[in-house]
């Protein structure tokens, strides 16, 4: 079964900027886009990196992506490195279950804005989203 984008928020939030999300858990993609909607930020969700990439994502589009790093067929750290220096370049935060030092360092280097852990503080996400938006 082939999960499909939900959009939700309301228009404004960092100039009215969306947050796509990617990330296989279910759970994880409904509290994220509740998290997002609530406070102003339009969300679209996928549950895998190739929904993702077969969305049409407008170049020069204003927003951020939020990753996690396991996910099957491709991982957040490959998806990073296939979107890097495509014409929607978008700001990287990783929110992962399954951190490790390298990893981590890896990600930040190649651009990423923040890796944060779950479970993680609704603040601090908002705080990383709004740092990927400035």
């Amino acid at each position: 079964m082939k999960a499909r984008s939900v959009r939700t928020g309301r228009a404004g939030g960092a100039a009215a900027g969306r947050v796509y999300v990617v990330d296989d858990d279910e759970s994880v993609r409904r509290g994220l886009a509740r998290l997002l909607g609530v406070s102003g930020y339009g969300c679209e969700v996928f549950a895998s990196a190739a929904e993702y990439l077969a969305a049409p994502v407008a170049a020069g589009a204003v927003g951020c992506l939020i990753l996690d790093i396991r996910m099957p067929e491709m991982t957040g750290v490959e998806l990073q490195r296939r979107v890097s220096g495509l014409a929607h370049d978008l700001p990287i935060i990783f929110l992962t279950g399954h951190a490790d030092i390298p990893t981590c360092v890896e990600t930040l280097k190649a651009g990423a804005v923040s890796f944060l852990t779950k479970p993680f503080e609704p603040g601090e996400l908002m705080a990383a989203v709004e740092e990927a938006f400035a």
